[in-house]
């Protein structure tokens, strides 16, 4: 569901997690590529604008499931020492 919204609204991801910073970046991109895109005319440049916005919202989302990924791996590899240990 997240990755749709990332797709779709990414500055809605940023504002569901409360990061403000991304938050306001992801905003002027996307305004900016909606500004182009309703003019037509220059929509190929509201297109590259909006792959700008998508792409800072998918990597910061594929950074948070890297971190949660390498938590998890973690926390598995102490369980495992630990009985090992004992």
């Amino acid at each position: 569901m997240m990755y749709l919204i990332v797709l779709f609204l990414s500055p809605l991801y940023f504002l569901i997690r409360k990061k403000w910073l991304g938050f306001i970046l992801n905003i002027i991109l996307y305004g900016i590529a909606v500004v182009f895109l309703v003019t037509i005319v220059f929509a190929w440049i509201g297109f590259f604008f909006w792959i700008l916005a998508v792409g800072h919202a998918g990597w910061h989302i594929r950074q948070e499931n890297m971190e949660k990924h390498a938590d998890l791996v973690a926390t598995k590899m102490a369980e495992k020492m630990k009985n090992v240990n004992k």
